[in-house]
């Protein structure tokens, strides 16, 4: 059942989602073939027909960018809100589907998306930004990153990405979810509980990092280039607060739903 609400969901993203992303990419192109950059000389006339459409390119391309990010923030907490505890919660919780799979649900598609937009908006601006020489630039790029990193950067940093965007995520649905709880005024109610959550979360966060405070200094102090392995250790450790959190926001979101739910 959980993939056919998975299927639903990225159905129903799908058509709002994929519009903006081929409009990037195709001004990301536009953009890359009339190298706009290039056209503000000394030599160029204040305000000429192709300094107008270069502007106008511009503008329209870090739009397009600012669209993505908005859009993705705004109809991930709209999916959550309108979806589980709108109009439509009458349906989906008469549905045979345990609570926590309509939150997994949420969770899922909000971080498959939230990627999707970070990739496709690296990926435009690589197509504005790249160049002939570019072709051998990527093998240094993978380089410089086992050598920072090591082979086990290419799970630790992913890993941690994930864990932190799925944080985020939970902590905006618990923040909801306790707003949903107020009689009146959800929406503000869940603003403030949103900011409580978040001097909770950052204050857990801090006294679970103090104890590896005092080792992670040594490095600054010494003025010692740390190692691969201790920078994966230092990524490690950031990620036990980060998934407990996680862990305590999807809990506090499916007993609220579960238990305390009341849709009137």
């Amino acid at each position: 059942m959980l993939g056919k609400l998975l299927k639903y969901e990225f159905k129903a993203t799908a058509r709002l989602f994929l519009p903006l992303y081929l409009a990037l990419l195709a001004f990301a192109l536009i953009n890359r073939l009339i190298n706009p950059f290039k056209v503000f000389g000394p030599s160029t006339a204040l305000l000429d027909l192709q300094m107008l459409i270069s502007l106008l390119s511009i503008f329209i391309y870090f739009a397009l960018i600012v669209g993505v990010v908005v859009m993705t923030v705004i109809i991930m907490i709209r999916r959550f809100y309108t979806s589980l505890l709108g109009d439509e919660g009458y349906l989906m919780f008469t549905l045979p589907v345990k609570t926590w799979q309509h939150i997994a649900t949420k969770l899922i598609t909000a971080m498959a998306w939230t990627t999707l937009s970070f990739l496709v908006t690296v990926g435009s601006i690589v197509i504005i930004a790249a160049k002939p020489a570019f072709a051998g630039q990527p093998a240094d790029i993978v380089e410089a990153f086992l050598e920072l990193f090591g082979v086990a950067g290419f799970f630790t940093l992913p890993a941690y990405a994930l864990v932190a965007v799925a944080s985020s995520i939970l902590m905006i649905y618990a923040a909801i979810a306790l707003g949903h709880l107020f009689p009146r005024q959800k929406l503000i109610a869940s603003f403030a509980m949103y900011c409580v959550l978040y001097i909770a979360s950052q204050l857990f966060s801090t006294l679970a990092f103090m104890p590896f405070v005092r080792p992670f200094m040594r490095f600054f102090i010494n003025r010692a280039a740390p190692t691969p392995d201790q920078i994966n250790s230092f990524l490690l450790v950031l990620l036990l607060p980060l998934g407990t959190l996680a862990a305590g926001y999807f809990i506090l979101t499916n007993y609220i739903l579960k238990s305390k739910l009341n849709l009137e």
